[in-house]
């Protein structure tokens, strides 16, 4: 007999003492006497109506309850760059992409790395897409300031 099967024959006596304790159909430990066998009967019908328990403590509760703050007169300011996004500048054509706040560690060239991230990709009509710049020109993409960011004739923007 092989070590697999004897471990297999050991868990399944195992399962049988335990299967024989927890039925209760075994021989009982508390007398050396004859074996008790349980007969199943039955299944006890349910009681009518349940009531719940409730603890003692929560039948006088000492916590009063607070007084609601007031509505705020004004939404709450969020910073600008909360969603990522540097929304001083927009793509008209592709209006999903947004300029990142802040771009990777160590990109010194963010106008090749937005080409490279397929912002500038051509729309699917054929357009040339566009970065336009609305506001502060934070990340100094658009050098000669006017209004168009990141344009092939331009020089990179560091």
């Amino acid at each position: 007999m092989n070590t697999s099967t004897r471990t297999a024959l050991r868990l399944l006596a195992a399962a049988a003492v335990l299967l024989t304790v927890a039925t209760g159909l075994g021989p009982s430990t508390a007398t050396a006497g004859p074996a008790t066998w349980v007969t199943l009967g039955p299944h006890p019908a349910r009681p009518g109506t349940v009531r719940p328990f409730v603890q003692s403590f929560a039948r006088k509760p000492q916590a009063r309850p607070q007084v609601p703050l007031p509505k705020p007169k004004k939404p709450p300011e969020l910073p600008a760059s909360i969603d990522g996004c540097d929304h001083g500048y927009r793509m008209p054509q592709q209006p999903g992409l947004c300029v990142p706040w802040r771009f990777p560690p160590g990109v010194r060239a963010r106008c090749d790395w937005l080409r490279g991230h397929g912002y500038f990709d051509p729309a699917p009509d054929g357009t040339a897409a566009r970065l336009l710049v609305r506001g502060r020109d934070r990340h100094r993409l658009d050098p000669d300031r006017d209004g168009e960011a990141c344009e092939k004739t331009e020089r990179p923007a560091r």
